[in-house]
C-alpha cells in the first residue's frame, strides 16, 4: 500500500509540475559548435522531487570541506567518481560543456560566476534521495526483463560548476537509467539531467536536458521514451523548444574524453 501511495504521490507531483510550467519563447542567434540547432531561450522544466537538499540523500556525498555550503553545492563537476574511493561510476560516460548566456536587447551576454547545480539518477535509474523509494524493480516495457533501480556507491549523483569569465562550464557524468513515472499509463521517464542555474541579478532557471546520439547506448529506445515523455512534450512548449532540450552526444572532437562522448549546450537566461 505504501509503495502504491508513493507512486501516486510522485506521479501527481510530476503532473502538477508539468501543468505549472512556464515557457520562454524567442529565437536568437546561431547555435554552438556541436549543433544546438536553433539558439532558443532555455525553457523551464520541473525541479522534480529529488533535488539533493540537506538531509535528503540516502548516502551523503560531500567532497568540499566547506560545511557552510548546502549539500547540493558540496561537490565538484565530475560525477563519475567520488574522491577517496577507488571505484568508478557504472554507466556510459558523457561530458557536457557550453556557456551560460543572458539574452538582453537581442544580444547574448556571457554570464561569469553563474552557479550551475547538476543532479541525475544512477545508471540503474535511482536517485540518491530518501524520497525515491517506490518501484525498486520493474519490468522493461520492451523486453519484459526485470530491471533493478540500484544505487551506485561510486557515483557522485550531483555536482556544481561555476562559469568562468567567458561564461564557460563543464560537467562529466553518466547517462542515467530510465525509470517508471506511471506504469499504468506506460509513462517511463527517459534518461535526463536536472539543472539549477543561478546568476547574479537574473531569475533562477530550473530545467532538464535529454539525450540523443547514435553512440548513446539504446539510443533508439531512448528516442521512443523522449517522444512520449509528458514533461519534455509538454504542450506549453512548441516543437522547437522541446527539441532544444535534447542534446546530441558524439565522440569528443577535442579528444578530451577518452572513450566517452561529449555534448554541448548553452543555457540562455532571460529576465
Amino acid at each position: 500500500m505504501k509503495e502504491k501511495m508513493d507512486l501516486l504521490s510522485r506521479r501527481n507531483f510530476l503532473k502538477t509540475s508539468m501543468g505549472a510550467l512556464g515557457t520562454v519563447a524567442g529565437t536568437l542567434a546561431a547555435g554552438s559548435a556541436f549543433g544546438q540547432i536553433v539558439k532558443l531561450k532555455t525553457s523551464k522544466q520541473p525541479l522534480g522531487p529529488f533535488f539533493p537538499d540537506d538531509g535528503d540523500p540516502v548516502h551523503e556525498i560531500r567532497e568540499s570541506p566547506d560545511f557552510s555550503l548546502p549539500v547540493s553545492e558540496a561537490n565538484d563537476n565530475d560525477l563519475t567518481f567520488i574522491r577517496g574511493r577507488k571505484g568508478k561510476a557504472l554507466g556510459q560516460v558523457v561530458t557536457l560543456r557550453g556557456k551560460v548566456l543572458l539574452s538582453r536587447n537581442d544580444k547574448l551576454e556571457p554570464q561569469s560566476g553563474a552557479v550551475i547545480i547538476l543532479w541525475n539518477a544512477s545508471a540503474g535509474g535511482r536517485y540518491n534521495h530518501r524520497g525515491d523509494s517506490d518501484t525498486p524493480r520493474f519490468k522493461h516495457p520492451k523486453t519484459g526483463k526485470w530491471m533493478e533501480r540500484a544505487h551506485d556507491e561510486n557515483f557522485q549523483y550531483w555536482g556544481r560548476s561555476i562559469t568562468d569569465e567567458a561564461g564557460n562550464y563543464s560537467f562529466k557524468t553518466i547517462v542515467p537509467g530510465f525509470y517508471p513515472a506511471d506504469i499504468r499509463e506506460g509513462w517511463y521517464r527517459p534518461p535526463h539531467l536536472h539543472f539549477m542555474i543561478t546568476s547574479p541579478g537574473v531569475p533562477q532557471l530550473v530545467t532538464q536536458l535529454y539525450f540523443k546520439g547514435d553512440q548513446i547506448k539504446d539510443n533508439d529506445f531512448i528516442q521512443q521514451l523522449n517522444a512520449k515523455d509528458f514533461l519534455l512534450r509538454n504542450k506549453r512548449l512548441n516543437t522547437a523548444q522541446q527539441e532544444n532540450l535534447i542534446v546530441e552526444y558524439k565522440s569528443d572532437p577535442a579528444g578530451k574524453v577518452a572513450g566517452g562522448l561529449a555534448g554541448e549546450y548553452d543555457f540562455v537566461l532571460t529576465f
